[in-house]
């Protein structure tokens, strides 16, 4: 893989596609967080207000961009108080030559982190996108709309969360004991159920820290783009086995190479 291929694959392919593997895994989840009440349920979370992951992503050799997740102050949607999760991606300096990313996730989730309540993506790069999603939980439904303008709201079960607020929900899994799990997704266009096979577990090297992590690896029926054009794409993603259950590694092969994501800094 050359250089010089950069500008027609390296954006829509590397960046966008590190993102999407990234938040579409993140729904994998077993079972809501389990406790007396919503503050005990809190205190056990894996996460906190403050945190912050940032995640170095890379095609090849080639630095593409960064990803940086947030733990914002609790907000309220509706009247209700919610978490605030917020994600920013952007390309690298090189990347941007050809191709700028700039894009911001907003997602807001109860404070139980049972379901989604809202979710928004905002793209001021190269593409411009300013996309809202409302979850209608009285009538199971999310409505999409992108500057202003609205698709149908579509059906979604209970327990249903919108990509952002699902790399969340995956950190409060218990995996020891799964061999397979299922997961609803929607972001507004499109709700389907998707599986994902626990390997097992393994050490790994990120950045000079070494891991003990879960091995994670999805069907990937519901890919599209890069993965659907790929003879036998591969996708895996690792997870620490701490209570902090952090996503440290994310690699896939598909037919312009390999892509990379890895943790390289924690706000505690």
């Amino acid at each position: 893989m050359t250089l010089h291929r950069l500008p027609a694959l390296l954006p829509l392919v590397v960046v966008r596609s590190f993102f999407l593997i990234l938040l579409f895994l993140s729904l994998i989840y077993g079972s809501s967080v389990q406790a007396a009440n919503k503050k005990e349920s809190r205190n056990r979370l894996p996460f906190f207000q403050g945190e912050q992951l940032v995640y170095q992503i890379r095609w090849e050799e080639v630095e593409a961009g960064i990803a940086t997740f947030d733990v914002l102050p609790v907000t309220k949607v509706d009247k209700l108080p919610c978490w605030h999760f917020s994600l920013k991606v952007q390309t690298s300096p090189l990347v941007d030559v050809f191709y700028q990313m700039r894009d911001k996730f907003d997602s807001y989730t109860d404070l139980a982190l049972d379901r989604s309540m809202r979710y928004a993506r905002k793209e001021t790069g190269s593409e411009q996108r300013d996309i809202q999603v409302q979850f209608n939980w009285e009538k199971r439904t999310a409505g999409y709309s992108n500057f202003n303008a609205a698709k149908k709201p579509i059906p979604i079960p209970p327990g249903t969360f919108d990509p952002l607020a699902a790399f969340y929900k995956l950190r409060c899994m218990d995996l020891d004991n799964k061999k397979e799990i299922r997961f609803p997704i929607t972001d507004g266009k499109k709700c389907f159920m998707g599986r994902a096979k626990v390997l097992g577990q393994e050490t790994i090297t990120c950045f000079n820290t070494t891991y003990d992590t879960y091995v994670i690896e999805p069907e990937l029926v519901y890919f599209g783009g890069v993965f659907e054009k790929s003879d036998k794409p591969t996708l895996r993603l690792w997870i620490t086995t701490d209570d902090r259950r952090l996503p440290v590694r994310i690699q896939s092969k598909v037919i312009v190479g390999s892509i990379v994501g890895e943790l390289v800094s924690i706000r505690k």
